[in-house]
């Protein structure tokens, strides 16, 4: 997704936690920013997005609208280490699966055939 298409998504998932709306407002201006990247095909992540944000003078002023920014952070850091806790799965949880005697035997066929 591009720059405007994740700022988009960071005020609808604002508007859905109830943020404050001087935090809609400071993410409806870099919307308007961004407007010239509609149809650009950069990806930026959005955290990315989220921690330029949380940068911006009027969140290091505003406790309000840094604190909608840091729940939203706290949002995508709990899903990826969800997604990458899924993703991975530690070797003694595999379980071990011994091959059959008659495998070891078609193999020492072939080798005497060769």
């Amino acid at each position: 997704m591009n720059a405007y298409e994740q700022l988009t998504a960071i005020r609808e998932q604002l508007e859905q936690n109830g943020a404050s709306e001087d935090s809609i407002d400071l993410v409806e201006k870099f919307i308007k920013r961004a407007e010239s990247e509609r149809e650009s095909n950069t990806s930026v992540p959005q955290i990315m997005m989220v921690r330029h944000l949380l940068r911006q003078r009027e969140a290091l002023d505003n406790d309000a609208i840094y604190n909608d920014l840091q729940e939203l952070i706290t949002g995508i850091e709990t899903r990826r280490a969800a997604r990458d806790e899924d993703a991975v799965r530690p070797a003694y949880e595999e379980e071990h699966k011994p091959r059959p005697k008659s495998y070891y035997k078609a193999l020492r066929q072939q080798n005497e055939k060769n």
